[in-house]
């Protein structure tokens, strides 16, 4: 996976440099346009040879999205603690809060939004989704658990699933989306979508509850047609 250092920093003074790289990137994203920044520049803030960061990171692609991923880290931490609050006590419309924290918690991180739109073109297919599930996964299924308690181990699953997907998707779309309108009208999708996928969970076997009027829209559309 490209989110991966190349050598894994096992001893803490390892660890110290990669941490420190990866700090000197946040930074230096808030400063520069990210096209701009380059593995000399970030070698010449950390005090550390160019040499000494590709023996960490694979090339300069790795080392963003690796900035990237550790700054959504850190997000979905704090969310987890947010996320529980809300958890414990009554609230008119969870998802909606729970994604609303974490869509401004984003937005308030300097140069997230900056590395968040530069891994969205270069992460390998299923990365995305795969980085939501390990710092989310736990979170979205003990929301669905909540709200549905005695639903089956591989319904769960499937709904888990589901939720990351729409989750590792839409959150992107919305902060990566200029215009302030359209970006609240996706963030509302967003919501629907989730809250559907747990409608789906606790009714399996129900059909969706609008398809009887979509076909009469599209029968109506191709009487139209043909008239």
């Amino acid at each position: 996976m490209m989110t991966e250092t190349r050598r894994k920093p096992r001893q803490k003074r390892a660890k110290e440099k990669v941490d420190r790289i990866l700090d000197t990137v946040e930074e230096l994203v808030t400063e520069l346009r990210i096209e701009d920044l380059t593995t000399t520049q970030i070698a010449e803030r950390t005090g550390l040879a160019v040499g000494t960061i590709y023996q960490y990171f694979g090339n300069r692609t790795e080392l963003l999205i690796a900035a990237e991923v550790r700054m959504f880290e850190r997000l979905a931490a704090k969310l987890a603690g947010e996320f529980f609050k809300v958890m414990s006590e009554p609230a008119d419309d969870p998802i909606a809060e729970i994604i609303g924290i974490y869509i401004e918690s984003a937005k308030a991180q300097p140069g997230y939004i900056q590395l968040l739109r530069f891994s969205v073109v270069n992460k390998p297919p299923g990365v995305n989704e795969a980085t939501v599930d390990e710092f989310t996964g736990d979170m979205v299924s003990a929301f669905i658990r909540q709200q549905i308690p005695d639903i089956s181990d591989s319904q769960i699953e499937v709904t888990r699933k589901t939720v990351i997907n729409i989750l590792s998707v839409l959150c992107d779309l919305v902060l990566l989306t200029k215009d302030p309108d359209i970006q609240a009208r996706i963030q509302a999708e967003l919501v629907a979508h989730c809250k559907f996928a747990l409608y789906r969970a606790a009714n399996p076997d129900m059909e969706c509850p609008f398809a009887e009027s979509l076909r009469l829209a599209q029968l109506s559309d191709g009487e139209a047609a043909g008239s």
